[in-house]
């Protein structure tokens, strides 16, 4: 599986998480959570979560890490 490095404007991510809202508002928590997901993770947490996991995990369950590649480099998705 590949590393989610999707980039999105500092709008499109608010148009995000406000669709995210809308859903857990409704009980659709799945589908709220998966859209969260999708937002790219500050760096720092992304690295404390690397930590604690390992970045394969990171990988597995889609965490959006283009901020964390931006700011480590592309060698940071290795172990």
């Amino acid at each position: 599986m590949q590393p989610n490095l999707r980039e999105m404007s500092t709008s499109e991510a608010a148009e995000l998480a406000i669709r995210a809202t809308e859903l857990e508002e409704l009980g659709k928590f799945e589908e709220s959570e998966n859209l969260l997901m999708q937002l790219p993770i500050l760096p720092g947490i992304a690295d404390n979560l690397k930590d604690k996991y390992g970045i394969q995990y990171l990988i597995d369950k889609q965490y959006n890490l283009s901020l964390a590649v931006k700011e480590f480099g592309k060698e940071w998705l290795e172990e």
